[in-house]
This record gives structure tokens, sequence and C-alpha cells, in this order.
């Protein structure tokens, strides 16, 4: 039970590690399960709350106010899997033998967690608040740099944001958007190699002196343009489809951390820098027909991260809203998150669906995540 414990909750370790930790993932500050449903492809579909950390121009164009209140989990499918094997070895008379067999059975594979993701969002026609207290996501890569590993990569945020934006009339024709959140992000940062001497016996796993820390300030710029078409012009047949494009920086100043509150340890170096991103996405409305309401989205995010690729930045999705009453509404999405353009290989498909009922409201997604490299592919499905 302990090592399953340990799992769960591994920000940092007080035995010294084996080699330097590893990571080839891509890890958003934020994410939504809508978002993930349709395959990550939100930038120009944001018109909800999550429009504070996807693409704060949308709350320009939102048409009614919102409070959300929200308590999400994210898990691996085989993350319980891998705890119980752990602890059963730990039962055995060799214990650190059964444990570098489990290991090895299982290099190459990764594994994911973000839970708890405590928070609220409140946002009404043109701006936004934020306050996410606690956002805690542990990614586990089993590696052999010097013997059988656990490549941690732990990450606790607490957010403040606040997001304005407004329609912008300069003479152009179509509809222009432009949006900034500014967000103050207190992050916990563990990086760690694990070897087998901390995953056996009585050892302790929770070290604060190997935590690192920082107050983030930042902010994420957006926009979002619908262009007017023409009847008469050459993309005239566009003129059903109402594309809307999207273009958003994120973590524009990219500085590193202002200071450090030195909250887990007095000594603790400072946080890694949170690395600006740039996101480009697209919204393809489909006619609508009785309750339904189809729309197509595709999305190239994350540019800019040092683990980019256009593998890895690539999202499609599809998502059919419906409508009943005012209060009675959701959703059904399908979607690829970090798809290849290759049609041989649609293993990272997507699927969402939500539902709002009154005061509460459920959503549900699954989606696989592309934490390798180009010459290692290794995938996680959440």
């Amino acid at each position: 039970m302990k090592k399953i414990v340990f799992l769960m909750l591994l920000l940092c370790f007080t035995i010294p590690t084996y080699a330097q930790n590893i990571d080839f993932s891509i890890h958003e500050n934020y994410i939504s399960t809508r978002a993930k449903g349709m395959g990550g492809a939100f930038s120009a579909v944001a018109d909800d709350y999550n429009s504070m950390f996807y693409n704060p121009a949308a709350l320009a164009r939102l048409e009614e106010g919102n409070l959300h209140m929200f308590v999400r989990a994210a898990i691996d499918t085989n993350y319980f899997e891998l705890a119980d094997d752990i602890d059963k070895a730990n039962n055995e008379s060799d214990e650190e033998t059964a444990i570098a067999n489990v290991l090895s059975e299982n290099y190459g594979n990764n594994y994911y967690s973000r839970l708890p993701t405590i928070g609220a969002i409140w946002v009404r026609p043109n701006w936004g608040i934020a306050i996410i207290p606690a956002d805690l996501t542990v990614d586990l890569a089993l590696h052999q740099q010097i013997g059988p590993s656990i490549a941690v990569n732990a990450y606790l945020d607490t957010t403040l944001a606040y997001g304005y934006a407004r329609n912008v009339k300069w003479g152009q024709k179509g509809k222009l958007s432009v949006g900034a959140t500014l967000k103050v992000i207190n992050r916990v940062q563990a990086s760690e190699a694990v070897g087998i001497a901390q995953l056996s016996g009585d050892n302790e796993f929770f070290d604060q002196d190997s935590a690192n820390e920082g107050l983030f300030a930042d902010f994420d710029l957006g926009f979002l343009y619908t262009p007017e078409i023409s009847k008469k012009s050459f993309f005239s047949f566009l003129k059903y489809s109402r594309p809307t494009f999207a273009f958003v920086t994120r973590n524009l100043i990219d500085s590193g951390p202002i200071t450090n509150l030195n909250l887990i340890n007095e000594e603790s170096k400072d946080a890694y820098k949170l690395q600006r991103r740039i996101d480009f996405g697209s919204k393809w409305q489909l006619p609508k027909f009785w309750v339904f309401d189809p729309k197509f989205a595709w999305d190239i995010r994350n540019i800019l991260h040092e683990n980019w690729s256009f593998e890895k930045g690539n999202h499609v999705g599809f998502e059919l809203g419906w409508k009943m009453y005012s209060w009675w509404r959701g959703y059904w999405s399908a979607g690829l998150h970090q798809w290849a353009f290759d049609f041989g290989d649609l293993e990272n498909w997507t699927f969402g669906f939500g539902a709002e009922i009154g005061w509460f409201q459920i959503d549900l997604s699954t989606w696989q995540e592309n934490v390798g490299t180009e010459a290692i592919d290794i995938r996680g499905r959440r």
C-alpha cells in the first residue's frame, strides 16, 4: 500500500537519485476535459469558461456568464496495475530483484496522473477570473539508464488568473477579437530518476530538499478572427462553414520565476521556466439540425516548446453539441490527439461526452499522449 501511495503523490524523494531525469513530454499548465475529448483542438472553439486558458480572445464572444467550480481527475489506464505490481514485489523474499523484474517488464511504458485539479472559474462577456488552488500532475516513465528506474516528473501548481477581451473594429471586414489572460502561478516541481533502492523496503520517498519552487507572473495573448465571406468571392463556398481562425501566444514573457517563496524548503532551487508556446487554430461550423450544433476544429499547438514536433503539435477534433433547454445541454466529441497525419495510425483517437443539467455538469474524455521521440514511440492513454 505504501508504494501505491508513493505512485499517487510522488513529488520528491529522500535518497539521492541514480541519474539525470529524462522527459520528452509536453506539460500543459491547464487542460480541459472537453477540449481533450475533441483531440485537444480548442483554440478557435473556446466558447465557455475554458477560454480563459485556451484563448482569452473568446471571452469577448461569450453570450452569457458562468461560475464553474470543478474537481477533475485524469489517470493512465494502467497506473494502478503498476502500483499493485510494485507493492506485491515488496512482499517477495528478494524484493529488489522482484522490483527490478517489474521495472524491466514495463520498460518503455509511460504512466500519468493529473489529480486532483480543484478550482473555480467565473466568466462574463469580456472578462473572467480563475482560482485553481491545486493542480497536481505526476508523470512516470520507465527507463534503464543505470539499471531499471522510474523517471518522475511532478508539478503542483496554484494559479490565480484574470482575463479580459474585446471585439476590435479597425475598419477590417469580418470580426476580430483580442484578449489576454494575466496569470500568477506558484509551482512546486520535482524531476527525479528513482531506482530500485527507493522502491524497496521501508525507505522514505518524500524529501522536501529535492523540490524546486517558483512564483511566476506571465500572460497569454489571444486573437480570434472570423472573416466576412462575400457571396461573389472565390471562397463563397465557405460561407456556410463560417470559419474562425485563432492565434494564441502563451507564457509570452517567459522570464522564469520572479521569486521563490520557499514554501517547501528554504534552500529550494528555482523551478524551470513555463516555456513560451504558440498555437494556431481553426473552427469550421457545420449546418445545424434539430437540437444539434456540429463543428470541426484543427489546431497546431505548443510550437516553441523544447519537445515540440509536428506530430505532438497536431490536433484535430469534431464536436456534436446539443441543447434541449438553456439548463439542459451537452455534447459528444471525437478527435485525434497529437496525430502525425498518418491514416494508417489512428491509435491517438479521443472521445468525449459532457452534459449540463441545471447547476451540475459532468465531462468525461479519453485521449492518448505521445511522450516519446521521433526515434522512440512511447504513448500513454489517459
